[in-house]
């Protein structure tokens, strides 16, 4: 257990060190789009990749690895399906935010702080899993979520546009990574060398980005509104344990996806939503401020969690 909170310690410095660089203007609020392609697009692509071709293809790798895309893909089904449920009984207004708060419940940053924490926490073989959960996760985010952010309006989006968001560098990086593996192939040492060692350079970067990005936020301000904080209770107590209650009886999944599939949602509201809710006409401010409140809540939640899942079923 000291091991487990020491791991996350360590991650949770690195977020305050981006936190106080981001108030003593070390690292502004210019820095961070700067920031965030440095991991987007160079140092997290190496770290999936890397993560999943340096295994090795068993039965046992198979039957987890389509236990978790199933699972993934129930999750969100049955999520929104509740998410959908949630916000009409509690009739929040105005109604054409409906779809936006479906999607800050629903969504999860799996990818941009999930993939640093799950790895440094639980080691490769749990990331692993992780980083294949997110090819749902990325499905829904680009092709199911704008759809339902559009409830209630009659804004389309053609199949052309959702393949377009959906296939990016990290999406790529996932699918060579997959062909890699089945096929048995790894890159010269050098290569594998360069790809591994960027690819570490995920963790570091993401945490302060995350630091700087809640020490441009005004989270005081965001505390004031009664919805958000309904949604941000929700999100980062209720699903997850809803989750657990749901998963932990399954005795038919493997140990490791049991773990993915709670510990995915246990993360704050995706930042991507951000952007689509904004690419759509939606409330991209009010995405943004329930981005900043569950990502802050999570400091506290994430690590509670990640520790009972370790004494739990390690």
């Amino acid at each position: 257990m000291l091991i487990v909170f020491s791991k996350i310690m360590s991650i949770f410095l690195m977020i305050l060190i981006g936190f106080i660089a981001n108030k003593r203007n070390l690292l502004s609020d210019d820095a961070i789009p700067h920031m965030t392609n440095l991991m987007m697009y160079i140092t997290a692509p190496c770290m999936v990749m890397g993560s999943i071709y340096s295994k090795t293809l068993s039965s046992d790798v198979i039957t987890s690895t389509v236990q978790i895309l199933v699972g993934s893909a129930v999750y969100f089904t049955v999520m929104t399906l509740l998410a959908f449920l949630f916000v009409k009984l509690l009739k929040f207004k105005p109604k054409e935010d409906w779809g936006m708060y479906m999607i800050a419940l629903v969504t999860v940053n799996s990818g941009f702080m999930g993939f640093p924490v799950t790895k440094a926490i639980f080691g490769n073989d749990i990331f692993y899993l992780m980083v294949i959960g997110n090819i749902i996760l990325n499905f829904y985010m680009f092709c199911v979520a704008p759809p339902i952010l559009n409830i209630g309006s009659k804004v389309t989006m053609s199949f052309g546009e959702m393949l377009k968001t959906m296939v990016n560098i990290v999406f790529i990086a996932i699918i060579a990574g997959i062909v890699m593996l089945v096929l048995g192939v790894r890159p010269p040492s050098f290569i594998d060398d360069m790809v591994q060692a960027v690819g570490d350079a995920t963790i570091p970067v993401s945490m302060l980005l995350v630091g700087m990005q809640l020490g441009s936020s005004h989270i005081l301000s965001v505390l004031k509104n009664k919805r958000y904080l309904v949604i941000n209770i929700t999100a980062m107590v209720v699903i997850p344990l809803l989750t657990f209650l749901a998963v932990n009886p399954m005795n038919f999944l493997d140990t490791d996806v049991k773990v993915i599939l709670i510990f995915t949602s246990a993360f704050p509201t995706a930042v991507a939503s951000v952007a689509i809710c904004d690419q759509y006409g939606k409330n991209a401010k009010g995405m943004a401020e329930i981005v900043s409140l569950t990502t802050f809540t999570s400091l506290i939640t994430v690590p509670l969690i990640a520790a009972f899942l370790m004494s739990y079923y390690y």
